[in-house]
């Protein structure tokens, strides 16, 4: 006579009626088995090993009871009960390879907040463009773009990676110099039109040069030769770059560009080239979380390219491919 349990001690669950699948990796094989047909095939498919599959098999009928495959020359033939589990396994095989591609996309998407800086003119020009691309690419990320035209401290992670006309003095930040550019001056040809060339800095007042306003940026620097006989007047002075660029643009005067900005402009010519210009290196620069970031190595990389082709001498640059010759 079974002992009556007493209070307090602990009482098991009853095991269900019918076959118990402790290991999915049995279905796994039969799945295989029934879309190949036999066990070599099954094995090579799955990667593994043809006595594994057959066992996997045969545990799996011994768990139902009942044999799954019939077997015939070259071929195991799935039975009736076969057929039937097959129907209500084979979602597991779609349901696998659409974990698998969740996992992919797990592995190679980007997330978190990456904080950018660069000046006026190259957040505009060059990095919001390039991070419209790189949001429509990775969903997850998003970017901070601080426009400035003062140098922020990426050591008190003021930005995480910065475009810079200059290498930055401080320790401890990876820095990569990515090309040069220039600065130069220009005019828009409605102006050159009206007034001519200038031949010298001095330049009618009413083909005024915009300039700065309470910032004092030295010209002695980008001056070659000799130097103005007067200060140049300055009848339209603002801080912003992209304002002076409006005025020249618009016809109205000769203002400073970095010349691969004004090359993307037609309407623009240079003037005074021989009498003015500035070399300006160009850097990517970043704090030592780049190292661990993946959101950061990505903005860094699509910035490094970007600023490459940019910045690469025409001669470098592809062009457009020769048509290519005709067999005789």
């Amino acid at each position: 006579m079974p002992e009556r349990a007493r209070p307090g001690d602990s009482v098991r669950a009853a095991p269900p009626a019918g076959p118990q699948l402790g290991d999915w990796n049995l279905l796994r094989s039969f799945i295989a088995v029934y879309e190949a047909g036999t066990l070599t095939e099954a094995a090579r498919r799955l990667a593994t090993t043809q006595p594994s599959v057959g066992r996997h098999v045969r545990e799996l009928e011994r768990a139902l009871g009942e044999a799954l495959f019939v077997r015939q020359p070259g071929r195991l033939k799935p039975t009736e009960r076969a057929h039937a589990l097959y129907d209500v396994v084979s979602a597991m095989k779609a349901s696998a390879r659409e974990a698998e591609r969740l996992f992919a996309g797990a592995r190679h998407a980007l997330v978190g907040t990456v904080r950018v800086t660069a000046s006026e003119v190259y957040a505009t020009h060059v990095v919001a463009p390039l991070v419209a691309c790189m949001l429509s690419e990775q969903p997850g990320l998003e970017i901070e773009l601080s426009v400035s035209n003062q140098a922020e401290n990426l050591l008190r992670r003021e930005a995480d990676i910065a475009v810079r006309f200059f290498r930055p003095e401080q320790d401890g930040l990876i820095t990569m110099h990515v090309g040069d550019t220039e600065l130069g001056l220009y005019a828009h040809e409605s102006l050159l039109r009206r007034y001519g060339e200038p031949e010298g800095f001095d330049i009618p007042d009413a083909a005024f040069v915009a300039g700065f306003d309470r910032e004092v940026t030295p010209l002695a620097p980008m001056v070659r030769g000799e130097p103005p006989s007067r200060p140049l007047r300055f009848r339209l002075r603002t801080d912003s770059m992209l304002a002076r660029h409006a005025a020249v643009e618009a016809g109205m005067g000769i203002g400073a560009y970095l010349v691969d900005v004004a090359a993307a402009k037609p309407c623009l010519r240079r003037v005074l080239a021989e009498r003015f210009g500035q070399k300006q290196e160009v850097w990517l620069c970043a704090h030592d979380e780049l190292r661990r970031s993946a959101s950061m190595r990505y903005v860094w990389s699509r910035l490094e390219q970007t600023l490459r082709a940019r910045l690469a001498p025409a001669s470098a640059r592809p062009g457009p491919r020769a048509p290519a010759a005709l067999d005789p």
